[in-house]
């Protein structure tokens, strides 16, 4: 998409990507290289796959290999989710805070590094493990325990490494 955008063309674009967590992803997500810095998603197939299994299925169980992108393509996910919906309430749980605190990490990067015009909410609560959003979303880092998540309604519990 070219800068010098209508306010119409703005406006179908922030309506599309809310319809559509491929579109918003592969179109306006960055995400940062080791190598090569801010780049754009270019999400494979299969990531494509697992965004579309996110949205029509309520649960979802991978098992993978290491560096597959499923991390990053979850956040996107979640990214997409927190800024197109009102009061959601996202909790990351791995057996090490700091594993849960990573993928919270990556999901702010991808939505502070939105073009301006589609930051429809900001960051108003910036924590370490967490964050909300002007439209009342929020996310939360927390390592397992006997109790971790008890009492919270959840609008997406997101269980990484679960099989350690």
């Amino acid at each position: 998409m070219s800068n010098a955008l209508t306010k119409e063309e703005i406006l179908r674009e922030v309506v599309k990507a809310g319809k559509d967590p491929v579109h918003f992803t592969t179109g306006y997500c960055r995400i940062s290289h080791p190598q090569r810095g801010l780049i754009s998603f270019k999400a494979f197939d299969y990531q494509k796959q697992l965004l579309k299994d996110y949205n029509d299925y309520r649960f979802n169980v991978i098992l993978k290999a290491r560096q597959l992108g499923i991390s990053t393509i979850t956040a996107a996910y979640i990214g997409w989710l927190m800024m197109f919906h009102r009061d959601k309430n996202i909790l990351i749980v791995a057996t090490k805070l700091q594993t849960a605190t990573n993928l919270v990490r990556k999901v702010k990067s991808i939505i502070k590094n939105l073009p301006d015009w589609m930051q429809i909410s900001q960051i108003i609560v910036d924590n370490r493990t967490s964050f909300e959003l002007s439209n009342g979303s929020q996310i939360k880092a927390a390592s397992t325990s006997g109790d971790t998540g008890r009492s919270e309604a959840l609008s997406l519990l997101v269980i990484d490494e679960a099989a350690h």
